[in-house]
């Protein structure tokens, strides 16, 4: 049976009694054309029975990409932050924000910050701003705390959030992958013969990524019952006392610890040596630490990949909450640094006192570290 001839842009554009680029326009869902004009074209076009043609698209995305890129939107940066500076502090979540502006500009959009603790700034004015300016594609910036559902009116905006900040989850978001993260990160630790592994965390921060680091470290410790069951100290974010973290190292004598990169400097200053005393390792790495151990988590490709997202839903007319929403989950990459050494297993230094030979051991446990004299 003869296949029918394809819909092509110039057979849309003379039916609805326009030139061809206006339905190019139109299908780009490009806000240089009027609202009431693009959706007009388009109902058309899905009239008509519209198939975009694959090769033809793959043509044209490779041209794009082959010349400068024209601006043609703004996308929301949508943050509810005490300040600015409180959320670009977090090295992290300021990669997000120069890895979305370096995707954006690529692909001819810019990105606004709108700071919705602004004084006189409320949701109201924003959804004002925003549609006197037709900017529908929005991202919205990790919580200040965990379980907040920022109440925006969805149904106008192509939306996707970074992280688990956000609760409930109901919009398409992007983030590492928090529970391979921590995986990458014990595993590291097992291979260098660390047995004692203690995690210092802030329950805040643990539930910000949906207690990825506790069930982590409790599913190990249930597959590994050699390894010692260290408590968890629940810390402090940007906590500078070290008294509650001394006595912790001290009952519980941990061989590595596991934490934010503050905690590293506190080790320290109670005494001890990093990582001849005790060794660290951190999973949410700055951009620009190299010296510590530990995974970084790509913040900058995560950004890159949330503009991706909201492009794509703004060309599909896809706005409000998802039915089912999609996550993008980015894996981190492990920095070997310098916190971190190879454990020599207490059988094999008691071999070495005797014979001046190292002999293979059978298996490898850690009596844990002595706290400074």
């Amino acid at each position: 049976m003869p296949s029918l001839p394809r819909v092509t842009v110039r057979d849309i554009a003379e039916k609805a009694g326009v030139h061809f680029t206006t339905v190019s326009l139109a299908l780009r869902q490009s806000p240089r054309l009027k609202a009431a004009t693009r959706e007009r074209v388009l109902q058309i076009a899905e009239s008509m029975g519209y198939r975009p043609d694959p090769m033809l698209a793959a043509l044209n995305a490779y041209r794009k990409s082959c010349r400068p890129a024209h601006y043609q939107a703004t996308i929301a940066w949508i943050h509810n932050w005490p300040s600015p500076e409180q959320l670009y502090r977090n090295g992290e979540f300021s990669q997000y924000y120069a890895g979305a502006s370096e995707r954006a500009q690529e692909r001819g959009y810019m990105i606004e910050e709108f700071w919705l603790r602004e004084a006189g700034m409320t949701v109201e004015k924003l959804h004002r701003i925003l549609r006197a300016r037709n900017i529908q594609g929005t991202l919205l910036a990790p919580q200040p705390l965990a379980n907040i559902y920022l109440d925006l009116r969805y149904d106008e905006l192509s939306a996707v959030a970074f992280g688990y900040t956000m609760q409930p989850a109901v919009l398409d978001l992007v983030s590492n992958h928090h529970v391979h993260t921590m995986k990458l990160l014990l595993q590291k630790v097992l291979e260098l013969g660390y047995r004692r592994i203690g995690l210092v965390i802030p329950s805040e921060w643990d539930a910000k990524v949906e207690h990825a680091w506790q069930s982590g470290l409790l599913l190990l410790q249930a597959q590994r019952p050699d390894l010692a069951r260290l408590p968890i100290l629940w810390d402090i974010w940007d906590n500078e006392e070290t008294k509650e973290l001394e006595a912790w190292t001290k009952e519980h004598r941990p061989d590595v610890v596991i934490s934010f990169h503050t905690t590293a400097h506190r080790l320290r200053s109670i005494g001890y040596r990093v990582p001849q005393d005790i060794g660290f390792a951190c999973p949410f790495l700055d951009n620009n630490d190299y010296y510590l151990s530990g995974v970084h988590q790509n913040g900058r490709l995560i950004g890159r990949k949330a503009v991706d997202m909201v492009v794509d839903m703004i060309h599909r007319r896809e706005t409000g909450i998802p039915e089912t929403p999609v996550r993008v989950l980015v894996e981190g990459t492990w920095q070997p640094g310098k916190t971190l050494q190879r454990q020599e297993p207490a059988s094999a230094k008691s071999e070495r006192r005797k014979t001046g030979r190292i002999k293979k051991p059978k298996a490898v446990k850690s009596t844990g570290r002595k706290p400074p004299k």
